[in-house]
Parts: C-alpha cells; structure tokens; sequence
C-alpha cells in the first residue's frame, strides 16, 4: 500500500496548461473563503516556515524569510483580512508569488487546488473596489456552487509597506541570512529538524 502524500506538495508537481479562454488559478482558504490567483504570478508553494520579526512593520507582515538566498518579506493573509491569526500553523503554508514587481510571501490556511476557469465564469467587481474588504479582490469567479474570490496581488502590498520592508531588508540582509543559518543549525543539534 502507498504511504499517503502530503496533496499541497504534490500540486507543484502538476504542468500548467490551460485553454486561451479560461484562467488557470491556484485555489486556497483563508478562514472559510476560498480564493484564486492567477498561477502565472506563483512562483512555489512552500511549507509555512516562522519568519523573522521585522520591527515597527505594520502587523501583517509577519517578517522574513529568505527564499534561494533572497529575502523576502511574508504577510499574513489572515490578519490582512481582519481574521483572527491561527495559533497552530502546521497545516498553512506559504505562496510566493510576484506583485507590484517584487516577490513576496502570503501565509494562507491551505491550498486546495488548480484549477482551469473558463473566463464567462469569471465576474469583474469594479463596485466593490472602494470597501475595505473587498479591495483586494479583482474578480469572482463561479464554479456550479462555489463561488472563488480572485485577488488583485498588485494590492495587497501597498507602496508604503513594500518601501518600508525594502528599506529593513537593505539594511540587514547579511543580519537575517546569518541569523535563520545559526537558527538551523542550532535546530538541528537540539533535534528539532
């Protein structure tokens, strides 16, 4: 009998394709929503790792984390949302994706899915741009029942906060990368890894 497979890991393996009239997203939870990006803008999917504390950051920045040798910074989806932040984070992970021309990390509950959305299932949603909840949306998508929130990663970072984590990264970026490198090894020699 096969040793049952962690499904999350196993979704990097898939190829890619799509037909021209429909998007191909990669679905996830936060909370009890489920939502979309486009898989163009994913760069990987990675086990969720705590990153490291980035003072006077606003609070959903969780930190950062380095990603093949690059800093990167990590915002928690949840507490960007307004939903109260997870205490057992075995199960998320983190998407690192491409927005505002910078890579970064977004801490969500659980990756479901790829999945190919034909674009007459997809609803543009210009009157909900002005709230606060759903400003970061840029479209629903609907799937016989289901109804999937496509994000608009371009806002999710404002400018303010990517210059602000930029400037922190310039500054200690030696710091961080030194510092998650003693932290490995010193979780290895307790065990912990």
């Amino acid at each position: 009998m096969a040793a049952k497979t962690d499904n999350t890991m196993n979704l990097l393996d898939l190829q890619f394709t799509g037909l021209e009239n429909e998007q191909q997203l990669i679905l996830f939870t936060v909370g009890e929503e489920e939502y979309g990006l486009d898989v163009l803008r994913v760069q990987e999917i990675i086990r969720y790792t705590q990153p490291i504390k980035v003072p006077h950051a606003p609070a959903h920045v969780e930190g950062v984390i380095d990603f093949r040798g690059e800093v990167i910074p990590v915002l928690c989806l949840r507490d960007k949302f307004g939903l109260p932040v997870l205490e057992n984070k075995e199960l998320q992970v983190i998407i690192v994706v491409e927005a505002n021309g910078k890579i970064l990390g977004l801490t969500v509950d659980q990756v479901s899915d790829i999945l190919n959305l034909p674009e007459e299932k997809i609803q543009e949603t210009p009157e909900f741009s002005a709230r606060e909840k759903t400003k970061y949306l840029k479209a629903v998508g609907k799937l016989g029942e289901r109804l999937i929130l496509l994000l608009d990663l371009d806002k999710i970072i404002n400018l303010e906060d990517q210059d602000q984590i930029e400037e922190f990264i310039a500054e200690k970026e030696d710091e961080l990368l030194a510092g998650e490198k003693i932290e490995e090894k010193t979780g290895e020699k307790a065990g912990l890894n």
